[in-house]
């Protein structure tokens, strides 16, 4: 899968951004990735997100524009979250586990 790191200073311009924002202000050594798109018709937005320790990944899915719902999953769990709150969460439950 090809990714490019997603940073501070990339933006949705949709509620992605805040759960991106709360995300790094609680874990300092979070990696963000997104992945590049590959296929035009696929219209979901998928992002690995993982600490600089580990190397496996989260996924976080959205809707184009960083829009709702999200989707936060690891290899064992799926968190559906409505908001960028409980986004942001659903990332710190699965990071910390």
């Amino acid at each position: 899968m090809n990714t490019r790191v997603w940073t501070a200073g990339h933006t949705t311009g949709g509620p992605l951004d805040d759960v991106f924002r709360l995300v790094r202000a609680r874990v300092a050594d979070v990696v963000i990735e997104r992945r590049v798109k590959q296929d035009e018709a696929d219209d979901d937005d998928l992002f690995l997100i993982r600490m600089v320790t580990n190397p496996e990944p989260l996924e976080l899915e959205c809707r184009p524009g960083g829009r709702p719902p999200f989707i936060v999953s690891d290899e064992y769990s799926w968190i559906d979250a409505r908001d960028s709150a409980e986004a942001a969460e659903a990332v710190y439950e699965l990071l910390s586990a």
